[in-house]
C-alpha cells in the first residue's frame, strides 16, 4: 500500500470529517484566534469543545479518572443526556444522577471484562 493510500485509510478509520459554515468574515477571525494561540484551526476548535465538555463534566461531578474514557456528553435536563464513550458505546439518561450511575456502571462492567480477558 502506498503512503497516500495508507494515510487516507488511517484518516477514514480514525476520524470523522465535519463541514463548518460560518458567516462571512468569521473564518479569518477563527484562523487569527487559532494562530494567536499557536494552534491549527482544527486543534483550536477541538480544544474549545473539550473545554466545554469539561464544564459539563464538572457540573455533573464526573470523576477525573472516568473523564478520559468519555468522548462526550450532550443534552439538557428537559430531553435527557446522551453519554458517548471512547469505544463508541452510547447511553441515554434522564438526569445528571443517572448519567453518573451509568458511567460508573458501564466502566465497572468494562473493567471486569478487561480483567476476565487476561
Amino acid at each position: 500500500m502506498d503512503k497516500t493510500k495508507y494515510k487516507n485509510t488511517h484518516r477514514d478509520n480514525h476520524y470523522d470529517r465535519l463541514e463548518l459554515a460560518v458567516p462571512k468574515g468569521m473564518k479569518q477571525m477563527i484562523k487569527s484566534m487559532a494562530t494567536d494561540k499557536g494552534m491549527s484551526v482544527n486543534s483550536y476548535l477541538i480544544d474549545l469543545i473539550r473545554k466545554d465538555q469539561e464544564g459539563m463534566f464538572d457540573t455533573m461531578q464526573i470523576a477525573e479518572k472516568n473523564r478520559e474514557k468519555i468522548s462526550g456528553i450532550t443534552g439538557n435536563m428537559h430531553d435527557g443526556y446522551d453519554v458517548i464513550f471512547n469505544d463508541g458505546y452510547q447511553c441515554h439518561c434522564r438526569t445528571k444522577k443517572d448519567v453518573r450511575s451509568a458511567i460508573i456502571s458501564y466502566l465497572t462492567e468494562d473493567y471486569k471484562n478487561l480483567t476476565e480477558d487476561t
